[in-house]
């Protein structure tokens, strides 16, 4: 019966992939492949593409492009310490704008790094086109075994908006597989994450030209968001940008849903185009993407201020004096001693410092790791002008301040 559906999709994309006068012609998923080789290669000094593993059916490669200032010379734990924007296309594989977006954003970062490297300092982005290369091929929605990829993730999997039915190419559902991350593609993407600082996740699509949340905040299956007041903070700066507005998700185990639920990082479905295809001729690709690519500009520049930021304004000997100059609060900040448990957006606090470090988690929501949204910023030792002696600190303060802040966190 597959192939039957495989055959039948080869003939509809060859028919339908015919370039006219009237339709500039998008990539393929072998010319998206050799066209992302190729612009990481123009950039051996910060660019590294990598493939990790292969599709369900036809045995393509998931590949991917990671981007970081002297890259070649980090180790895996530095350059996996780098605040990361994780950007990826074609869950469903007939949504070939979603690939072109990612690639586009891709190739602008690249371009303006190699011009002025402080665009790369202090960060890391890692971009991988397609998802679902099977489905990219076929122009089909769902993955060889007929899953919907973006109802295949574990994090509320199954809870709403999906089918127990498998749906093969030309048609099109929303089965959500046998098992939540049954799928090669999910957990193929949901390894690469798990190697990421990951502060945004955008995971592009095409449809209906909007922004999605990770999960449902109303209505019968609505769960908060923690650090909602960081989502709207965002929202209103991509609104200001893009003119997008944002909505509920249509079904459950969505990518983002696991990317803030599990990995603590700003996750947004982006309907970059309501066109599944190819733009007219009146435009361009990049024309039809430039305000959804001003989004994605906004996020990577702004990367490390999204969630809670400190910023150091004064230090003495013994104390520290900090403003949150990010998107969003700061949560369990301390010197070793004292807790302040939320620390607003642009507040100015003073410490006691008990300790030459100073630490916060920069979301409230931790995800599937201990620690994973935990900041940790070096003091400088100081004498006492009075004294010429730096601050007493003893092991059991310092063992009862961590055990503090560590019951702290099992309670939310």
């Amino acid at each position: 019966m597959r192939t039957f559906f495989l055959v039948l999709g080869l003939i509809c994309l060859a028919f339908s992939a015919q370039p006219s006068e009237a339709v500039e012609v998008l990539h393929t998923y072998d010319s998206m492949k050799e066209d992302t080789q190729e612009l990481a290669s123009q950039y051996p000094d910060i660019a590294i593409y990598s493939e990790h593993g292969i599709s369900t059916g036809l045995d393509l490669e998931i590949f991917s492009v990671d981007v970081a200032l002297n890259i070649t010379e980090l180790t895996d734990e530095e350059l996996n310490a780098l605040p990361t924007m994780y950007v990826d296309g074609t869950h469903h594989g007939n949504e070939g704008m979603s690939a072109e977006a990612s690639f586009l954003f891709l190739q602008d970062v690249l371009q303006r790094s190699a011009a002025d490297s402080s665009y790369l300092e202090g960060k890391r982005l890692v971009v991988t086109p397609s998802v679902n290369p099977d489905g990219y091929v076929l122009d089909c929605r769902s993955n060889w075994n007929g899953v919907d990829l973006n109802r295949n993730y574990p994090y509320m999997w199954g809870m709403y908006g999906t089918s127990d039915t498998p749906n093969f190419c030309p048609v099109s559902g929303t089965y959500k597989g046998s098992s939540e991350g049954s799928e090669i593609e999910t957990q193929v993407n949901m390894e690469l994450m798990r190697n990421m600082n990951l502060y945004v996740y955008f995971s592009a699509h095409t449809g209906s030209n909007d922004i999605v949340l990770p999960w449902k905040i109303t209505g019968e299956f609505a769960v908060p968001i923690a650090d909602w007041d960081l989502y709207e903070y965002f929202l209103n700066e991509s609104a200001n940008v893009s003119g997008l507005t944002y909505r509920d998700p249509g079904g459950a185990g969505e990518s983002i849903a696991w990317g803030y639920g599990a990995r603590g990082a700003l996750s947004l479905i982006v309907e970059v185009d309501d066109m599944q295809w190819s733009p007219l001729v009146s435009t361009t690709i990049r024309g039809a993407l430039s305000n959804e690519l001003l989004m994605y500009d906004m996020a990577w520049e702004n990367l490390k201020f999204v969630g809670g930021h400190l910023q150091i304004i004064d230090e003495s000997y013994d104390s520290v004096t900090v403003q949150n100059i990010g998107w969003g609060a700061a949560y369990n900040v301390t010197t070793g001693n004292e807790i302040i448990e939320r620390v607003e957006r642009n507040q100015v606090i003073t410490l006691s410092k008990n300790y030459n470090f100073l630490q916060y988690n920069r979301l409230i929501h931790e995800g599937e790791e201990a620690d994973l949204t935990l900041i940790t910023m070096n003091l400088t030792s100081m004498s006492n002008p009075n004294s010429g002696t730096t601050p007493s600190i003893d092991f059991i303060s310092i063992t009862l301040s961590l055990a503090i802040v560590s019951a702290l966190r099992r309670k939310k």
